[in-house]
């Protein structure tokens, strides 16, 4: 991969912080989770697995990165940049696959809700958009960090989402409460990359107000249709239609 200028001194170490925000959120949520998900009968299916210890060492591949930006390690960097790309490309099908064996696993249970798909849908279109805006920016500083740390925004609402479902008890009842319930998360690094962003540059940063928009836009969009008729009887036939519970 072209090589990638080190960031600006004003953004030192700030891109491993919101890195290290999503990790927390993810290891948070997922630790509360974990001891239904491995206990659970039948087991999970070898595609959720596989989703999650991808979706992991994505993760674990775009933290190494940072690090190695901020420590001058460009080498490093170069190295791993096409293994990111590859991986990604990967999890993009890898994640819709997931989202139908665990839904198509929930039919019949009293908690079925087929419209949940469209949260799934969003925060993999999400993040196939921002990586792929990260790679073609790689040789400018700024955007391509920050369109980095927003692909991992756009996953990192499944763990916020298990904090409010499994600890809270949250049972929303409205779009806002939605959005509020599983995207509570992603708001928090949006808004603190907003911030740092007014704050150390004077306005935010293209790529972050690019983020935004499309993060906020397609939430707002999946939050809706979560309470649309018409999206979930859809949702439930694609469901039935797919049939593969793994």
């Amino acid at each position: 991969m072209s090589t990638v200028i080190m960031p600006a001194r004003a953004d030192r170490n700030i891109t491993l912080v919101w890195i290290l925000a999503i990790w927390a959120f993810a290891l948070f949520g997922f630790g509360a989770d974990f001891g239904r998900f491995a206990h659970e009968q039948p087991a999970p299916p070898l595609a959720l697995t596989l989703h999650g210890l991808i979706s992991v060492a994505w993760l674990g591949l775009v933290t190494t990165q940072v690090v190695s930006a901020e420590t001058a390690n460009m080498r490093l960097h170069r190295r791993l940049g096409w293994a990111v790309v590859s991986l990604s490309a990967l999890m993009v099908p890898l994640g819709i696959v997931a989202a139908m064996v665990d839904m198509a696993r929930q039919v019949g249970h009293p908690d079925f809700a087929p419209q949940f798909l469209g949260e799934e849908f969003q925060d993999v279109i999400a993040f196939a958009i921002c990586t792929a805006a990260g790679v073609a920016t790689r040789k400018i500083r700024a955007d391509h960090s920050r369109f980095m740390v927003l692909a991992a925004a756009a996953l990192a609402d499944v763990g916020p989402g298990r904090i409010a479902t499994n600890l809270v008890s949250a049972t929303p009842a409205s779009p806002l409460a939605v959005w509020a319930t599983y995207y509570w998360g992603t708001a928090l690094v949006l808004v603190g990359m907003l911030a740092w962003d007014t704050i150390r540059h004077g306005r935010p940063q293209r790529a972050t107000m690019l983020g935004a928009g499309l993060l906020w836009g397609g939430e707002a969009i999946a939050s809706v249709l979560y309470f649309t008729p018409a999206w979930k009887a859809a949702m439930a036939g694609l469901v039935r239609a797919w049939g593969w519970a793994g």
